[in-house]
């Protein structure tokens, strides 16, 4: 997994992009989306471990 040590503001991960489609209804539905993952994202022991999500989908070797 890659190591971020620059920190991304929730303003940059949900500014509008050029090529984006101004629907209002899925721009709040996105923010909505990231606000509740980075708030999951604090609880690093309620997350599925890795090893189950691959074996999972079958991806385990």
């Amino acid at each position: 997994m890659s190591d971020v040590r620059e920190k991304i503001s929730f303003e940059e991960l949900t500014e509008p992009q050029a090529a984006a489609a101004g629907d209002q209804d899925y721009a709040s539905w996105k923010q909505e989306k990231i606000r509740k993952a980075l708030k999951q994202s604090e609880n690093r022991s309620a997350m599925i471990p890795a090893g189950k999500v691959w074996e999972r989908f079958g991806f385990e070797r």
